[in-house]
């Protein structure tokens, strides 16, 4: 098997990373429940979904093909924009400061282990 091609795990992978990333839209509010047709927001949920999706991206960097890696990287990335979009515009309407929970900085070095990442890799 050459090293662009995918692998059965590689699909399923892929499709979980979907799958999370469509959960999270919804539970952000972006995007409406299929099941119940409604837009409904938990940014809790959604967190924690991200982080998810955040472990998997850091668990899999060896031996996992480089555009699946891409594609989990823009999922990542994607997602705690949107969470930080809706976390700024919760704020503004409650007229109250938005807390820092570090994903902003996730967002930003995408691409990089955060130090919580590398304190686990220590432990």
């Amino acid at each position: 098997m050459g090293a662009n091609e995918m692998t059965k795990h590689d699909h399923v992978l892929a499709g979980l990373v979907f799958s999370l990333q469509a959960a999270a839209m919804q539970q952000m509010g972006k995007i409406q429940n299929p099941m119940t047709g409604a837009v409904e927001m938990d940014l809790e949920q959604a967190r924690g979904t991200i982080d998810v999706l955040e472990m998997l991206k850091v668990k899999c960097r060896t031996e996992t093909p480089e555009d699946l890696l891409r594609l989990i990287d823009g999922a990542v990335m994607d997602l705690q924009l949107n969470y930080m979009d809706e976390v700024k515009k919760q704020a503004k309407s409650a007229d109250t400061p938005v807390e820092d929970d570090g994903a902003e900085d996730s967002a930003e070095s995408a691409a990089e282990p955060s130090v919580a990442d590398t304190d686990e890799a220590d432990a």
